[in-house]
């Protein structure tokens, strides 16, 4: 559910006409409403954007406290140190997949508050001190930029507004909760037939409205979901996020994408049963129920059709090397530092890694919910990395 500011934005608006003492969430929807009222209904897609990403009004362009306990929701990086220190493990060994080149470019897109970052940087630093380790931000919002180089100072960081500025990078792209938090558009099967989830503006109010689906793509990707279905049966398809994943395949000269998220396998995500989909609203820790309410102040999310980012990314050249769930990555990436803290004297010490290892791994809290998607580029090595360790066939998992 974390979000990340990584939409392409240059359709998005300032509103200079608002006074500045009516609230920022009143002038959104006043933008909202004007864009409506010139276009008529729009996409849920673009509802999201002007939501959670307009420039000075959207939920991630304002100083708000999001991630932890005292912020909207809580993510894997909340847990403490201990989820960036075990993923660095994982990349010195997909680094050792790569035949350890001299240097090695981890391309961090949404990093939010920087935390990551520097717990990988500290961690990566202790067991890879000669390797040649170069960390590169992806994030167009200069506020949030500022934020991260408090963060990470001390770190030999570097930032980029877009992936486009990349140069063709030998290592590994990371996106940790990052598509989740990319604007997706909503579609409804009732009558027999698909159509697009819209919303529009009557009876001073924000409405649902469906629409006549006239995106040939979009066509094309409902074409693919299984039917027949319950009707009404309304859910997402997100062509933002496969359009993201394809160019940093395509930024990538060799190496490994990884992405780590909340989602599904495809046969999973267009179940019988979700017939509402899985977009969710977050504010105070607590899940929402109206899109239309708190706008600008509520964190909107949809879980991610692995499916529909793996095929994408093979359609680029890249190789499917693993997919699996948090509680089987960690106890597959995680087992060698178990060992080392179980041997350990200090029983505080012990037991704290243990409760952030239960936290991270536990089937009820955040084991199930997260999984992981590896895709190579170029990697002539076989071996399976260890928090692939205990996963089944991608392939078959995600019905490729």
């Amino acid at each position: 559910m974390n979000g990340h500011e990584l939409v392409r934005t240059s359709s998005v608006t300032e509103h200079h006409g608002l006074k500045d003492c009516v609230p920022e969430s009143s002038k959104l929807v006043q933008v909202i409403r004007d864009e409506i009222a010139r276009l008529g209904p729009i996409s849920c897609e673009r509802f999201i954007e002007l939501a959670l990403y307009h420039p000075r009004l959207g939920y991630y362009s304002r100083e708000r406290l999001r991630v932890g306990r005292r912020g909207d929701f809580i993510t894997n990086v909340s847990v403490g140190r201990l989820f960036g220190e075990i993923l660095a493990d994982q990349i010195l060994e997909l680094w050792e997949l790569l035949d350890r080149p001299p240097e090695f470019t981890i391309v961090e897109a949404g990093a939010e508050t920087g935390e990551l970052a520097s717990d990988l940087l500290r961690r990566l630093s202790q067991i890879g001190p000669d390797v040649g380790w170069r960390y590169l931000i992806v994030e167009p919002n200069k506020l949030k930029q500022a934020q991260q180089r408090q963060q990470l100072t001390g770190n030999s960081v570097r930032w980029v507004t877009s992936l486009d500025e990349l140069d063709p990078t030998t290592g590994m792209i990371l996106g940790n909760e990052l598509l989740d938090a990319i604007p997706t558009r909503v579609v409804e099967f009732s009558a027999d037939r698909w159509r697009e989830v819209c919303v529009t503006w009557e009876d001073n109010s924000f409405k649902w409205s469906l629409e006549p689906i006239k995106d040939p793509r979009l066509l094309a990707k409902v074409a693919k979901i299984p039917v027949p279905l319950p009707q009404p049966y309304r859910t997402e398809v997100n062509l933002a996020a496969t359009d993201w994943i394809g160019d940093a395949a395509k930024a990538l000269r060799r190496g490994f994408v990884l992405m780590i998220d909340y989602g599904y396998s495809r046969s999973d995500y267009y179940s019988r049963l979700r017939t509402q989909g899985t977009l969710a609203l977050y504010r105070n820790q607590q899940r929402q129920e109206n899109i239309f309410e708190g706008i600008g102040e509520t964190d909107i999310t949809a879980h991610v059709d692995f499916t529909a980012i793996a095929d994408a990314s093979l359609k680029t050249g890249c190789q499917l090397l693993g997919f699996t769930d948090q509680h089987h990555f960690m106890v597959g990436a995680g087992e060698s530092r178990m060992r080392s803290f179980e041997s350990r004297d200090d029983r505080g010490d012990r037991d704290r890694f243990l409760r952030a290892y239960k936290t991270l791994m536990h089937p009820e809290m955040m084991g199930l919910a997260f999984k992981y998607l590896l895709m190579g580029k170029d990697v002539l090595r076989t071996a399976t990395p260890s928090g692939f360790r205990h996963a089944g066939d991608p392939k078959k998992e995600l019905g490729l």
